[in-house]
């Protein structure tokens, strides 16, 4: 499926690999699909460590030595030698070594041509709870999201309906109703199906009759969300409160008010008790918050912090 993320990938490819890349982003949204079919097209040659299926690479980034001498026993360790100027190397689930993502300095700042991209589940929440030194200014992060309504029709094949849309919204004027009708049908079963690329992949298998699409793919991908709430976590109290907070999204985005409630968590619940787990469920981009404007205008000038926690 055609990702809007590639051109991302295809402008750090051609401006700056010197720089390690970080995407950033919840599980199952088509992160390691997008990066192993940027890898096979844009390079020569690519590599890709999934560190979940190679855990002795982690035990050597834990080693007591320089990071020049990790690499090499890395290189020992899969029994090839890389061809550094022609080659990228996918680390894929690195949130599981802290150690490599600091390394990740080393890659940026060698004089050999090194091209490095990676990615992780819960990296945000990795990240903002390093117990070693992130390589501040050393490594490019970008944010990853399920597909939206754009790449819905894409995959629908609907690029003339795209064109339509985006010519209405330029010139202001509505859409004639049989076109309008076409894109709030389409509007509809995407939201029913979500942004999930392996969720629209079964609707289109089973085209778009939603009675038939598997409803099981977004339960799997929930208890997924679920079992991942006990990782990275200070204990399993704080573990509860993120799951509490996740199961009561329906209840909030239906709440009247247009706010998040403390109180539709549970009779008691107080911000003080859920900040922290909230902030965890934020950072794994798993929810994302929406301020609430009052007008709708230009903001005053800030410094916003650049990286994504």
């Amino acid at each position: 499926m055609e990702r809007k993320i590639y051109q991302e990938l295809l402008e750090w490819k051609n401006t700056n690999t010197e720089k390690p890349l970080m995407v950033i982003g919840a599980r199952q949204i088509g992160k390691t699909y997008i990066i192993k079919e940027f890898c096979e097209r844009e390079f020569k040659n690519n590599i890709y460590i999934n560190l979940l299926e190679h855990v002795e690479i982690i035990k050597i980034f834990k080693e007591e030595i320089n990071t020049a001498e990790k690499f090499n026993k890395m290189k020992i360790y899969l029994d090839i030698d890389i061809d550094i100027e022609n080659t990228i190397i996918f680390f894929d689930e690195i949130q599981e070594s802290e150690e490599l993502i600091s390394s990740l300095k080393y890659f940026n700042e060698s004089k050999e041509p090194f091209k490095i991209i990676c990615a992780g589940s819960l990296l945000g929440v990795k990240l903002k709870r390093m117990h070693t030194s992130f390589p501040v200014g050393k490594v490019k992060m970008i944010n990853m999201y399920p597909m939206d309504f754009e790449e819905f029709l894409i995959a629908n094949g609907n690029q003339g309906l795209i064109e339509e849309i985006k010519k209405c919204y330029k010139s202001n004027t509505a859409m004639i109703s049989v076109l309008h009708e076409k894109a709030l049908n389409l509007y509809r079963l995407y939201l029913c199906v979500g942004g999930m690329p392996e969720a629209i992949n079964n609707l289109l298998e089973n085209n778009k009759d939603i009675l038939k699409f598997d409803k099981s793919i977004i339960e799997d991908i929930i208890t997924s969300y679920l079992s991942d709430m006990n990782k990275y976590v200070e204990n399993k109290f704080e573990a509860n409160k993120i799951e509490e907070i996740y199961k009561s999204i329906p209840a909030q985005l239906g709440n009247k008010s247009n706010k998040f409630q403390y109180g539709r968590i549970s009779v008691n619940a107080r911000k003080r008790d859920y900040e922290t787990a909230l902030n965890w469920l934020l950072s794994s981009t798993m929810i994302h918050k929406c301020t609430i404007l009052n007008k709708v205008e230009i903001p005053p000038l800030r410094i916003y912090n650049t990286r994504p926690f």
